[in-house]
C-alpha cells in the first residue's frame, strides 16, 4: 500500500482509540516525519486525508488539531464497516428496501460535475438516478455520479442494488469519508413523481462528495429526501 496511505490508517486509528483525544494538538509536522520514516511531502497527503474526512483541523499559527469523533457517526467509517453510510447497509434487516433505477448511463461531465470531483471537464462518468422504497414508503431520490476511471465496470445489476457493497466488496476499494451540505428546496416534477410530494411541497436535499481512504472522490450525489422522511443527526464540539 502506499506509504502516505498508510499512516493515514495509523493516525485515524490513534484517534478511533483515543491515543489522540478529542481537541488535542498533533506532534509537529517535522516530528511525525521522523516517527513514520517520511518526507514533508508524504506526511502533508497523509494529513490532507485526515483533514477531508473530518477527523483534524488545521489551524494557522497554531498547528494540527484532532476533531470531534463519534463511532456512530456514519460519516466516519470503523475498518470492516465501510458501506455502512449506505441505505442497504443502514437498514437491511430491519426494512425492505427496493430501488427503481430511473436513469443510468454514462455521460462526459459538464464544469460543475467535474469541479465536484476533482476531474478534466469532458470525463465520463456514471449518471445514476434511482428512487429508494422503505417498506414501498418512498424514502429519498438519489442523484448519482461517479467517475468512470474510478468505479469500474459498474453494472445495472449494482445500482438496483448497493452500490457501495459493489465498491467495497467485488472492487476492494475502502470507502471512508462524506462531506454533506443540506439545503431546502421546494419540489419539481421529479420529486413529485418519486418522493410523491404535491406541488410546491419542500423536501431536504443532502449534497455529498464521498471519498476512499486514499483519498481520491468517487462520488457527487444529490439525495431529496421527503420533508417527512428526513433526519439529520450532528455534533458540535467548542475548543
Amino acid at each position: 500500500m502506499v506509504k502516505y496511505i498508510d499512516i493515514a490508517d495509523d493516525i485515524r486509528e490513534k484517534i478511533i482509540e483515543q491515543t489522540y483525544t478529542y481537541g488535542q494538538k498533533l506532534p509537529y509536522e517535522y516530528v511525525l516525519c521522523v516517527t513514520y520514516h517520511c518526507n514533508k511531502e508524504t506526511m502533508k497527503k497523509a494529513l490532507d486525508i485526515l483533514v477531508k474526512e473530518g477527523l483534524i483541523v488545521r489551524r494557522r499559527g497554531a498547528g494540527t488539531f484532532v476533531k470531534d469523533y463519534d463511532p456512530s457517526n456514519d460519516d466516519v467509517l470503523k475498518k470492516g464497516d465501510r458501506y455502512g453510510v449506505g441505505l442497504t447497509g443502514k437498514y437491511q434487516g430491519f426494512y425492505r428496501i427496493r430501488s427503481e433505477v430511473v436513469e443510468f448511463s454514462v455521460i462526459p461531465s459538464d464544469l460543475e460535475i467535474s469541479k465536484k470531483l476533482q476531474i478534466e471537464e469532458g470525463s465520463f462518468v456514471y449518471h445514476v438516478i434511482r428512487a429508494r422504497y422503505l417498506e414501498e414508503i418512498p424514502y429519498v431520490l438519489e442523484i448519482i455520479y461517479m467517475p468512470i476511471s474510478v468505479i469500474a465496470n459498474l453494472r445495472l445489476e449494482n445500482v438496483s442494488n448497493s452500490i457501495y457493497a459493489y465498491i467495497e466488496d467485488e472492487l476492494g476499494l475502502k470507502i471512508q469519508s462524506s462531506h454533506k451540505t443540506i439545503t431546502g428546496e421546494l419540489s419539481t416534477p421529479l420529486e413529485q413523481q418519486y418522493l410523491e410530494l404535491s406541488e410546491k411541497e419542500p423536501f431536504f436535499q443532502v449534497e455529498k462528495v464521498s471519498y476512499l481512504s486514499s483519498g481520491v472522490i468517487f462520488e457527487y450525489s444529490l439525495n431529496r429526501y421527503h420533508y417527512n422522511q428526513f433526519e439529520e443527526n450532528t455534533v458540535t464540539v467548542h475548543y
